[in-house]
Parts: C-alpha cells; structure tokens; sequence
C-alpha cells in the first residue's frame, strides 16, 4: 500500500528504544528521511542508524534531553539543517518506572521526573513544531502522540506515569489538533494509546508468570502487543494518504483488553 509518505522528513523522539526503532524502520521502508532523537543509549541509535533498512534513506542522529528547551530548540535546528522542514512528528518518548510506588509514599521528585520526561517534554516538542510550521508556511503537517491504556485505566502504582499519560490524550491532544490548524489547515494530530507492548519496559513483568496470566485474562487477543502493531498504526495516522480525515483521535492498541484485574480471589469476601 503506498502511504504517500516518500520525501517526507519526520522527527521520532526515544527513536533508539523499542518501539521507537521499530516505528523508524516502518518510516523509513516508506521513503521518509528521519531524525532520529535519543536521550542516553548512543549504541542502540548507532546501531539503529546504521541499519540496511535506514541506510537507503536519509537520516541524522541528534540527542537531547526533552526536558531542556535550549537542547529541544538545538535539536530542531540540527534535523532541520540537515534534512529540511520536520513535516512529520513522532512523539514516542517518555519514562516508565517499573517498581510499583502507591501515591502515599511517592515522593515529589519522582512525581515530577515522570511528569517533566512525559508531559513539559511534549510541550517543548510541540511548541518547536508549532513555531516551524508556522515559519515555513506548512500545510499538511501531521503528528502522533504516544500516550498509553494507563491514562485512560489508571495504573495502580503508577499514578504519575497514568497522569501523564492521561494529560496527553485528554487534554493536550484535543487542545492542539484545534491549534495547529489555524497555522496549517490540513494539520493533523493523532494518539496511540498502547496496552501492554513487549519491550523492555515490561522486562520484568514477563519474568512472573502469574502476573502475566492476569495481565492477560481479560485480553480477547490473550497476548502482549508488539512494537510492529505499535509501529503500524503509527505509520497509518502519519500518513496524510491513509488518514487525511482523522484528527485528535485516541487508537487504543489493547487486544480486546477490558480493563485490569483488582483483586485475586482470596482477597475477595462473599
């Protein structure tokens, strides 16, 4: 199917993670020239740059802690000297802490890491965007957002991470795609809202088979995601050929999950 995209240049933020890779190789199998953003792990983006998929396509690599809107700026300026105007963005990258920490004993320098990594890192994302499209006169610009099942089921444990997540989809999201296109008026912004994804983030997890059986109970699909579903529906609603008419839609990528089990049967008195 042709997506149209060819010639395109997108900018995907957490590109040398899991799914962030995994959504460059999609783009790049259509002809998309990529800035590919990375925080700490340089191996994983050499190795993702260097790829035979990514070598056919242009492409720069560019770090930046999100959170820092001096390096936010920096790395527009260093994707777009290279490559030209980001006509596509990506919005993949964010933390997930893996330990459990109930909202009483959470202190307020963890609350505010998560929310910093995965909300005021979106703002300066965006407002960058924002500003280029305006500056270079853009009509169809388009932009998926990662959010996640947590925000819209909670996540017992990870309040902050749900909150953040929450904020994207539900109040970010809906704001922006009215925004963006009074400066571009074929302006798309979109959402993906992953359940559970098989990447490193959920490591752990897999390790304990009786938390993966509840995990999956109440799945119709009675499996983890992968990078490849997430990468998929991403390349769709970048697409300005396969979703010309969505915008401030939330894809819930979930596999027929309905919600979480609470409570095992032994905590239950009947």
């Amino acid at each position: 199917m042709n997506t149209g995209m060819s010639g395109s240049v997108a900018l995907i933020t957490g590109a040398s993670g899991g799914i962030g890779s995994e959504i460059a190789r999609f783009l790049a199998a259509e002809g998309v020239s990529l800035g590919l953003h990375y925080h700490h792990n340089i191996s994983a983006a050499l190795e993702l740059k260097a790829e035979s998929g990514l070598a056919k396509i242009k492409s720069v690599l560019v770090q930046a802690d999100l959170t820092q809107e001096d390096q936010v700026e920096r790395m527009w300026n260093t994707v777009q000297g290279e490559l030209g105007p980001i006509t596509i963005l990506i919005a993949n990258a964010g933390i997930y802490r893996v330990k459990r920490i109930p909202l009483r004993d959470m202190s307020l320098i963890e609350w505010n890491k998560t929310l910093q990594a995965n909300l005021t890192a979106y703002f300066l994302c965006f407002r960058e965007f924002f500003k280029s499209i305006e500056k270079h006169k853009l009509l169809d610009p388009s932009a998926v957002m990662l959010g996640s099942m947590s925000g819209i089921w909670g996540d017992i444990g990870h309040s902050d991470y749900a909150a953040s997540k929450a904020a994207i989809t539900s109040g970010l999201l809906p704001t922006l795609k009215d925004e963006l296109v009074r400066i571009a008026p074929r302006g798309r912004i979109n959402a993906v809202a992953p359940g559970f994804i098989d990447t490193q983030m959920i490591a752990e997890i897999k390790q304990d088979k009786s938390q993966m059986r509840r995990v999956l109970q109440t799945a119709s699909l009675r499996r983890v995601g992968s990078v490849q579903d997430v990468a998929g529906i991403v390349t769709f609603l970048a697409s300005n050929r396969l979703s010309a008419h969505m915008t401030g839609e939330v894809v819930k990528l979930k596999g027929g999950k309905e919600g979480r089990i609470l409570f095992d049967e032994n905590e239950i008195d009947i």
